[in-house]
């Protein structure tokens, strides 16, 4: 746990007191100790200085040495002194003795002695001694160290109890101080706590004093109302801002300098979630854009095209530009990019309605060009054939068969010219409310046969509530069949076309139409351009169906695309007005 303030203060506090006064202590004890050292040594020499001038006057007054000195040893053993020594110095036998430890004797007797009075220290205990030479005897006195520090400690106890009082109220007095000066330390510490765990700035911290901590209670307070504005300032701004994020129809990417991710709106996000199975590829585009914007210092504009789930083409219009902060450094790049998807297709639809009208325009003149000198040649073939059927038989028959070649000839050149002109001015569409599901169940009666005769399953899957559409029934006719035929030759002998009616999620006042089969599929070099007039991969066919269903759809008001995959198959996606188009409103 983190120390609190209050412990920082409070605990060097006590420990300088505790040190103080141990300090204090220690110097009344060594002082003691050495005064009470010292007056125990100094009445050893008076003791010591006493017994040499009674050993001298008992000398003097007993004649015989040897009973002076049994006289001597027996009076100081009668008279009890503690810790006296008596040993004789020529052959250190020890005369008296009244110390408790004679391992330190012997250590002690062991020691060159002067003639004294001196002390000596031998381990624990300190002898004062004295030498009588005419006896050649070492009187001494041994004092014990622990002995002489116990009582030492016996006569400082009232100092020490008085140093334990004082002790304990220093604590107490620190105590209180430190509580004192760290109890509105803690109350700001808290507070801010509060204020980061909460994120509230309103609450105020009352502390009534006059010194520096009320001047930086004040100061925090005016500090928590300047935050408190700055912050509503802040949010009110960062939310106006989300906002336009938020609604703004680009979608919008940031990055810092090293090209990741900051920040993506929720318009970006829309746009790349369709893109499912590809949004790594698109990513990895938007990233090598950011990335070149910020090595060239350059805007960049790029289209993106890629497939969405269901297959559809997508475009995605990306700009990407440094980010420059107001100082002028730069902190990143920001990408901005639009679907465009609905403006290339009508740009496209556009294009090929333009080339379309000129190759119309085109075709119109040449059809009209072309049948004149047909309906001629047609004639004139008609009256040779009747007069050539007047000569031999074998002749006639060989004639006729070059004839009807020719006139077979003719008359393909005259149905290609009458798709031409079908195509270079198609009919005004008759729209009218038709059933759907009943112009498909006639186009199949008419071209049923075809179906049995190459083997061709044919699914119908209707998944609408009713297949009602405002289209030209006719004209929707001729649409589905031209469709089947071309999904009929895709799959040559043998195969699946499934149809099915499905309302349009995307666009819901269209109705949209399905035909999938399992043919051969189309080259994607080709895909673009199946609608182009003369354009087929069938060595029997126009190059005008397609073409001619893309008008028919085009006049309908309705939609139409292609996908394909070569050895899979293709699937035409036309979608039809179920309340007169999308021009209506």
């Amino acid at each position: 746990m983190r120390n609190s303030i209050e412990k920082k203060i409070l605990i060097p506090f006590i420990i300088i007191l505790m040190v103080s006064i141990l300090i204090i202590v220690i110097v009344f004890v060594v002082n003691g100790y050495n005064l009470l050292l010292d007056n125990h040594i100094n009445i050893s020499y008076r003791n010591l200085e006493e017994m040499i001038l009674t050993i001298e006057k008992v000398n003097d007054d007993i004649k015989d040495e040897i009973g002076a000195k049994d006289f001597i040893i027996n009076f100081y053993k009668d008279l009890g002194k503690n810790n006296l020594i008596i040993f004789s110095d020529d052959d250190d036998e020890i005369l008296l003795n009244t110390v408790l430890n004679n391992n330190f004797i012997e250590e002690f007797m062991n020691e060159e002695l002067n003639k004294g009075p001196e002390s000596i220290s031998v381990g624990n205990y300190i002898f004062t001694y004295q030498k009588y030479d005419k006896w050649n005897w070492v009187i001494a006195y041994g004092l014990n160290r622990d002995n002489l520090l116990i009582e030492v400690m016996e006569s400082q106890q009232y100092i020490i109890l008085v140093a334990l009082i004082a002790l304990v109220f220093s604590m107490h007095a620190s105590i209180f101080i430190t509580h004192n000066i760290s109890k509105p330390i803690k109350m700001l510490a808290e507070h801010c706590n509060k204020i980061v765990a909460d994120g509230i700035y309103k609450d105020r911290i009352e502390i009534d004093r006059n010194d520096e901590i009320g001047t930086l209670a004040d100061a925090f307070n005016n500090m928590l109302d300047t935050v408190q504005n700055n912050t509503d300032r802040l949010i009110e701004a960062t939310k106006f801002n989300e906002d336009i994020l938020r609604n703004v129809s680009a979608g919008i990417v940031t990055a810092d300098q090293h090209g990741s991710v900051i920040s993506i709106n929720q318009t970006a996000e829309n746009l790349l979630i369709p893109a499912a199975e590809k949004i790594g590829l698109v990513k990895e585009c938007l990233h090598e854009q950011i990335m070149e914007t910020l090595n060239t210092k350059m805007k960049i504009n790029k289209i993106l095209a890629f497939d969405d789930e269901h297959g559809n083409k997508k475009y995605i219009d990306v700009t990407t530009s440094l980010l420059i902060g107001g100082d002028g450094s730069i902190s990143g790049a920001i990408c901005n990019f639009n679907d465009i998807t609905e403006r290339k297709r009508i740009e496209n639809s556009m294009s090929t309605l333009d080339r379309l009208t000129t190759i119309g325009q085109f075709a119109s003149g040449i059809a009209h060009e072309v049948r004149n000198p047909l309906a001629g040649m047609k004639t004139s073939i008609q009256v040779l054939k009747n007069r050539l059927c007047k000569e031999d038989n074998d002749m006639i028959a060989s004639n006729k068969k070059l004839l009807n070649g020719v006139l077979f000839e003719i008359d393909r050149l005259n149905n290609l010219i009458t798709d031409l002109l079908n195509f270079a001015k198609p009919s005004f569409p008759n729209i009218e409310k038709t059933d759907l599901m009943g112009v498909l169940d006639k186009s199949l009666n008419l071209i049923g046969e075809t179906a049995k005769k190459n083997n061709i399953e044919i699914n119908i899957d209707n998944n609408c509530k009713n297949t009602v559409a405002y289209v030209d029934k006719a004209q929707t006719e001729q649409i589905f069949i031209n469709i089947i035929n071309n999904a009929f030759f895709a799959m040559d002998k043998g195969g699946t076309l499934n149809i099915s009616f499905n309302n349009c999620s995307q666009k819901e006042k269209f109705i949209e139409v399905i035909f999938h089969d399992n043919g051969c599929g189309i080259q994607s070099q080709d895909l673009a351009k199946v609608f182009n007039p003369f354009f087929t991969t069938n060595p029997q066919g126009t190059g005008l169906g397609l073409s001619v269903v893309y008008e028919l759809v085009m006049g309908n008001r309705g939609e139409i695309d292609i996908q394909s995959a070569v050895n899979e198959g293709t699937k035409v996606i036309i979608r039809f007005p179920i309340n007169g188009g999308s021009n209506e409103n």
